[in-house]
């Protein structure tokens, strides 16, 4: 487990947080990413109540709510969770608080690439073990220390990023933190190599352009690869193996509340 020695302080937070980037609008290919998800918990809806802890801008709630999910965000930035409200999103501005749900009223809840940020991501696990009903789904995202890019970039690696990016996880030290918390870990893959941010920390060290971006090379090269079945077929043998070596940019995990 890797973490930053120094918590930031709330100014440090405040002035990071502050001027955050806002996704402008969803891309076909994320939504067809987060379609894919919500066939694998159909599986798990029995209250169909859903929480993105951490939602940014709501993309993949307003998604949800496409398939008929009740959908529940958490979001710092004010200005958000109203504009997410406004759209029918049940939305609580700041961290997680479990106080404001009942215990155990979710079928799924989801993290995308927040646990890296946290002061004290225990604490969020044990609270997101709460709120989830026994036999209901954890899934969740965080970049993966273990990461051929890391191993690559080493000190150079643009995702060591304090004050933003605080804990740095691998398959194993994120199982055993799920498994604290009182969850059982179904499967961990770890998938994607990011050539920008490859290129960023390597050949010109730079702040990594915003991955939202449509022409930066990762969003070219995913639609490459989206429209030609052999690219697909070769990004499935490469994440295949990314997981086998649990070498690849990002951890994605499965957990389930025991029942």
């Amino acid at each position: 487990m890797v973490f930053a020695h120094r918590p930031p302080t709330a100014q440090e937070l405040e002035a990071t947080y502050g001027s955050y980037p806002v996704i402008p609008a969803l891309s076909p290919i994320t939504k067809q990413r987060y379609l894919e998800l919500l066939d694998v918990f159909e599986g798990y809806r029995r209250t169909g109540r859903i929480l993105d802890a951490g939602s940014g801008s709501g993309y993949f709630l307003d998604t949800a709510m496409e398939r008929s999910w009740e959908a529940h965000g958490t979001e710092y930035d004010p200005a958000v969770v109203e504009a997410c409200r406004a759209r029918g999103i049940h939305m609580q501005q700041g961290v997680l608080d479990p106080t404001h749900y009942e215990e155990g009223s979710f079928d799924v809840i989801t993290s995308f690439e927040v646990l890296e940020h946290l002061v004290d991501p225990a604490t969020e696990l044990a609270h997101i073990s709460r709120l989830l009903r026994p036999g209901g789904i954890l899934y969740l995202t965080t970049p993966n220390f273990n990461s051929l890019a890391r191993h690559i970039a080493r000190g150079r690696w643009n995702i060591i990023n304090y004050p933003e990016h605080l804990n740095y996880y691998t398959p194993r030290t994120l199982g055993r933190s799920l498994r604290k918390a009182g969850l059982d870990v179904d499967r961990i893959r770890t998938t994607g190599i990011s050539v920008m941010r490859l290129r960023n920390s390597v050949v010109a060290p730079t702040k990594a352009q915003a991955n939202a971006d449509p022409g930066n090379a990762d969003q070219v090269l995913r639609s490459r690869i989206e429209g030609n079945p052999v690219l697909r077929f070769m990004k499935a043998t490469v994440n295949g193996l990314l997981t086998l070596t649990g070498m690849g940019d990002t951890l994605k995990v499965f957990a389930t509340k025991p029942q």
